[in-house]
């Protein structure tokens, strides 16, 4: 990366800090009036004080998404309206998301207890919906082609530099989703080394490994926070808003131990690469002047905000053998299921704050 590279990078990490900084406060504060005050259940929740609340947030989100979105985007500035334009076509989707979810949540609340059947309903939803909702909110269309001799799924237009697609589907259905702008910008031995990355994470089965165990993890946050704030004896909507904050935290605790679980997958998926003789050093090499994402020289940053390791660690790891057990790309693929938690932190961090082409499919590698 170039030093104006760095330079941009390390701001949008003080963003994202402070992003999820402000919501993990706020979250504290919400559950400090509702742990003072136990008996408060006995009231209800009126609909006018949460759409006010759902305002408040809409409103205090949109300063850091201008400043993510528009200030410190790694590419040219896009015009105030074409920001505008997309900034509303993504939040617009993104809160009626939340809204399902939220329906979702209180009929589960009602009906059993508790949001851990909720929760499952609509991670099982966001899984099967994840190509329409990316269509959705970035405005992007999906097109099958053949690449390599197998079949890859190519999104257009999406200009957003750190666009990188995923895995889309399960098992041997999976197929690679690829931004359409790697067919000219990315080298043919660089796309075909991604392309074999990307293959040998299906072929062992890491989505829905990591899918798994991102479930697991939301719903014993859930099944937690109910026991403990006493959720099923509280109005609706205000259980509701109880189980937001509690999942803001859960959620904030996988952002701080799932970016070093998740490395494993890469050094992986790098090593099975090389020792295919599909060279990934020249992907190393430009995943950086790609994305604009290359970790950070203190390990103690990069173990934390970057579940994407430096260029230079992957390939001084490439001369070790590959790690035992591979969680799979856990935390980049849970800021998009954490939104079956209730939760904004899935689209606050550093990584897509104010860039809607990144909060179904985060960077990933």
């Amino acid at each position: 990366m170039t030093s104006e590279q760095s330079a941009l990078a390390r701001r949008r990490l003080s963003l994202g800090i402070t992003n999820v900084g402000f919501w993990v406060l706020s979250a504290i504060s919400g559950l400090g009036w509702l742990a003072g005050n136990p008996d408060g259940g006995s009231s209800s929740f009126p609909l006018g004080l949460a759409v006010g609340i759902g305002l408040a947030i809409v409103s205090i989100q949109a300063v850091f998404d201008f400043v993510g979105g528009f200030v410190l985007i790694p590419t040219r500035h896009p015009q105030p309206l074409e920001f505008l334009r997309r900034w509303v076509r993504g939040i617009v989707a993104h809160s009626l998301v939340l809204a399902g979810v939220g329906l979702v949540g209180m009929m589960s609340l009602q009906w059993t207890g508790g949001f851990c059947v909720g929760l499952v309903l609509s991670t099982v939803a966001l899984a099967f919906g994840r190509s329409l909702l990316h269509r959705m909110i970035a405005g992007a269309s999906i097109r099958e082609v053949t690449l390599e001799s197998g079949e890859t799924l190519l999104a257009t237009p999406v200009e957003d530099p750190a666009f990188t697609g995923s895995i889309v589907g399960w098992g041997r259905r999976a197929k690679s989703l690829l931004p359409a702008r790697w067919m000219d910008a990315l080298p043919a031995a660089e796309r075909a080394a991604e392309l074999y990355r990307r293959r040998w994470q299906i072929a062992q089965g890491l989505p829905v490994r990591a899918f798994l165990l991102i479930l697991f993890w939301n719903l014993l946050g859930t099944f937690l926070g109910t026991i403990a704030f006493n959720f099923a004896d509280r109005p609706p909507g205000l259980a509701l808003m109880g189980h937001a904050c509690w999942m803001t935290l859960w959620t904030f605790l996988s952002l701080l131990v799932m970016p070093t679980v998740s490395r494993g997958a890469v050094f992986a998926a790098d090593r099975a690469a090389a020792d295919a003789g599909a060279d990934p050093r020249g992907w190393i090499r430009l995943f950086p002047q790609f994305t604009g994402e290359d970790g950070s020289p203190r390990a103690a940053i990069q173990n934390i905000f970057y579940p994407i390791p430096s260029a230079q660690t992957r390939l001084e790891r490439l001369a070790f053998s590959p790690p035992g057990f591979v969680a799979g790309n856990l935390a980049r693929s849970n800021l998009y299921y954490s939104w079956a938690s209730f939760t904004l932190l899935g689209r606050a961090v550093h990584c897509n704050v104010g860039r809607p082409s990144l909060w179904v499919f985060p960077p990933s590698s």
